[in-house]
């Protein structure tokens, strides 16, 4: 226990005097180190693991999966934006609501006197739909649920893959040490794969939708024609 705590891996214990007390969440952090232990993960990537988790950092980066669920190629890269920059495309629409909202979706961060956009393509894509007249808060709320409906699909595809082709037989919370690479190549393989399966369901959805959304109008004005007309 005194080296777990030496090396970082466990908080020290609440003191009483001169007795030091261990509670329930001592006893499943020494869980969880003998779990991993057990499963190959050294003492140094368990510590690296628990701080990333704390802090609530990129834990695909410490186990070695950052590369293969980007993708192939280059990551995006930030760029800068100056806050009158900001203005001339939004204008008016642009006030402290839709400021705050677009930070908390991270679309943007202020970065001392300027703006960090951590994706130039999503506000390209959002600038060019509010040219085509869609307003900036309908824009900011349909972000957040399509990334809702996102990361649902995401997680079940990972989950997919880590209990049917990675570890199949173990009922474990991580995979071994060993198995990250099987992982990692595992994602990298089948990532092609379902962004095909997305776009060609987008393709099926969106005239479905379309068609639907616009027959339902139909029906509304030839009601209301017809009401009037009697």
């Amino acid at each position: 226990v005194r080296a777990y705590q030496d090396r970082g891996l466990l908080p020290p214990p609440q003191r009483r005097g001169r007795v030091g007390i261990y509670n329930g969440e001592h006893l499943a952090r020494l869980r969880l180190i003998g779990q991993l232990l057990e499963r190959g993960y050294t003492i140094a990537s368990i510590r690296e693991l628990l701080e990333t988790w704390e802090q609530g950092r990129d834990l695909a980066h410490v186990l070695g999966l950052d590369e293969a669920i980007r993708g192939p190629g280059q990551p995006e890269v930030a760029s800068r934006l100056e806050f009158s920059e900001l203005q001339e495309l939004f204008g008016e629409a642009l006030d402290d609501a839709s400021i705050e909202r677009a930070q908390a979706l991270g679309l943007l961060e202020f970065a001392g006197d300027h703006l960090r956009v951590p994706s130039p393509r999503l506000l390209a894509a959002g600038v060019a739909l509010y040219r085509a007249g869609i307003p900036l808060p309908i824009l900011l709320d349909e972000l957040a649920t399509i990334r809702g409906h996102i990361e649902r699909v995401s997680t079940g595809i990972v989950r997919m893959i880590v209990e049917q082709l990675v570890n199949p037989h173990l009922q474990a919370p991580l995979p071994h040490a060993r198995e990250l690479e099987n992982l990692s190549a595992q994602l990298l393989q089948l990532r092609p794969l379902v962004e095909q399966v997305v776009e060609a369901e987008l393709s099926r959805g969106l005239p479905l939708a379309a068609n639907r959304e616009l027959s339902e109008r139909v029906n509304q004005l030839l009601q209301g024609f017809l009401q009037s007309s009697s």
